[in-house]
């Protein structure tokens, strides 16, 4: 994973999850070998090898079947379970400086998570995609998702339909419909991404 960054507005501090030492610690926790928890998820043993040395950034769908494998919320993945730093307001409310951010794929998408601490239905992230970076793997189920972009422009495709967002535009659909989201253009572009997809998930 990369070290922590500041973002160059200056707004908060970047700290990256060590997700494949998280996953590790909750897998051994729990009895579990390598093989156990490939077979609970569905992926393959090499995946979850591969995450836990922190040698693959996993998409939010391979997250995904890894949290529900060990029965534990997406941010027992992103960070621990002492990350509340205010006992009054930490189950509802997620400080700027305390978000925890994930590198998704080869292409430089990064994930920054807006939720707070535990389990919730309703999931906020923002995501920051390079020039050229687009999801190649989504999480499909009953539920809706949405967002806004923050910032440059990207092209949003829902089921045979097409569009193309730029800073101010947002969006809702629901998320049985196959879908992606790309960055065609040459600027980064950064967008809000809030879903509430529950189980049963189809894994595309």
């Amino acid at each position: 994973m990369k070290p922590a960054q500041v973002r160059k507005k200056g707004v908060t501090e970047q700290h990256h999850s060590d997700v494949g030492a998280r996953l590790r610690a909750l897998r051994i926790e729990q009895g579990l070998s390598v093989n156990e928890l490939a077979m609970r998820a569905g992926v393959s043993s090499g995946t979850v090898s591969q995450v836990e040395r922190n040698k693959a950034n996993p998409s939010v769908r391979i997250l995904e079947r890894l949290r529900q494998a060990l029965s534990v919320p997406l941010t027992a993945l992103l960070e621990e379970d002492d990350a509340i730093s205010d006992p009054v307001v930490g189950d509802f409310v997620r400080k700027a400086a305390e978000r925890p951010v994930f590198d998704v794929g080869n292409h430089g998408m990064q994930k920054e998570l807006l939720s707070p601490h535990g389990e919730h239905d309703l999931k906020m992230m923002i995501i920051m995609l390079p020039a050229g970076a687009g999801s190649d793997e989504v999480l499909v189920g009953v539920g809706e998702k949405a967002g806004l972009v923050l910032e440059g422009a990207v092209v949003l495709n829902v089921g045979d339909r097409r569009a193309v967002l730029r800073a101010g535009d947002s969006f809702q659909f629901k998320s049985t419909v196959p879908h992606s989201v790309r960055n065609e253009s040459g600027e980064t572009a950064r967008l809000l991404w809030v879903m509430n997809t529950q189980p049963p998930v189809v894994h595309l």
